[in-house]
């Protein structure tokens, strides 16, 4: 695999500011050779869009989610900035395929489309990192580790192979996939490989390699499968505000009311109902409550070691300017409580403050 050259490091920090910016190095009569800036300039900068927190561990990080996301457009929901997609698949006739959470109902997108949506976006673009959270929620038939891993091999082989500068492909070794080793949590600067401060190789003008990492987590309806050793599945570093059932806006802040107190490690703040027939339509304002207020997880008065992980709803893009600042917000707390300088969150400029009535006392 060739190194970035400084001058493609700089224009991917660069990048972090504006993600819609795109760059063309233009040879010149200059003998400094130039590393081309690829297509992949079309997106987020390095870990994720926050190249100054790279050192911060991946389980400190803060991700953005979508809740039941075979129901959408997963490109999509990639180029927008989700960093978690929540996944329901079931098996149809053998063939493992997504499936609808709320009667079992098998879809049209199979599990291999999925991945290969997954695929591509790792080959397409630049040092992210996100997860993948499989489920067979509410279904006839769960499907299996082995079988997961099976499709998982076989996709991972073709994107291997299609993918300049990889080694040859090797079984349980999918280069694209992280997996949880023993030790501390890596920084997203590991995961993705980013070192900006070392020296460098000139390329010949392409990034080439794996770009773009991934981690697979599974829920418990997932039937890990007997006398098979799974080894793409890694366990999740957050607690969930869906551990006991959510039927209303008051269970969910009465839950992460719980999971705030206790001093130690990642929430998820899963901002739907646990009934299945259920609309539920967030907003900023409620978001807000549930995060700061006393009832709530009072997330400013929260232990220093004790953090929100990731943020996940069914519908992201209306609110996605909202949920963007929030990622924002939440990665400066973030790197704040893991460097030890504890800070209060900022204001949402998308929540307008209520004016207090003042009145003369009589």
């Amino acid at each position: 695999m060739k190194v970035w050259s400084p001058l493609l490091a700089a224009a991917l920090i660069y990048a972090s500011v504006n993600a819609q910016i795109g760059l063309e190095i233009i040879e010149d009569d200059s003998t400094e050779p130039h590393a081309g800036v690829s297509e992949a300039m079309n997106g987020p900068g390095p870990c994720n869009g926050y190249p100054n927190y790279k050192d911060m561990p991946i389980n400190q990080a803060f991700y953005l989610g979508a809740h039941n996301a075979q129901a959408q457009d997963i490109p999509q929901a990639l180029d927008d900035g989700i960093r978690y997609l929540d996944i329901n698949l079931c098996k149809d006739q053998e063939t493992i395929t997504t499936c609808s959470s709320k009667d079992g109902s098998a879809l049209k997108k199979t599990f291999t489309d999925v991945l290969n949506d997954i695929f591509h976006f790792s080959r397409d673009s630049v040092q992210q990192f996100f997860i993948v959270n499989i489920k067979s929620e509410n279904v006839g038939q769960p499907v299996e580790t082995k079988q997961l891993e099976a499709v998982i091999d076989e996709l991972c082989k073709v994107h291997t192979e299609a993918t300049a500068g990889t080694d040859e492909f090797v079984k349980k070794e999918c280069p694209f996939i992280y997996t949880r080793g023993p030790g501390p949590w890596p920084s997203l600067a590991d995961v993705v490989e980013y070192y900006p401060d070392m020296a460098q190789w000139e390329g010949d003008g392409e990034i080439v390699g794996v770009r773009t990492k991934f981690m697979l987590t599974m829920s418990d309806q997932v039937i890990s499968t007997p006398g098979y050793h799974a080894t793409y599945f890694s366990p999740t570093f957050w607690r969930s505000t869906h551990k006991e059932p959510v039927l209303s806006i008051d269970d969910l802040k009465s839950n992460i009311r719980k999971e705030c107190r206790i001093p130690a490690g990642g929430i998820a703040l899963e901002a739907y109902l646990s009934t299945q027939q259920s609309d539920f339509n967030y907003t900023p304002e409620m978001v807000e409550d549930i995060l700061l207020s006393r009832k709530g997880c009072n997330l400013n008065d929260s232990p220093l070691n004790t953090f929100i992980s990731l943020f996940s709803v069914d519908q992201y893009r209306e609110q996605l300017p909202y949920l963007k600042e929030m990622e924002k917000r939440m990665m400066d707390l973030n790197y704040a409580k893991w460097s030890g300088n504890y800070d209060v969150i900022k204001p949402s400029k998308f929540v307008k403050e209520e004016k207090k009535v003042e009145r003369d006392e009589l």
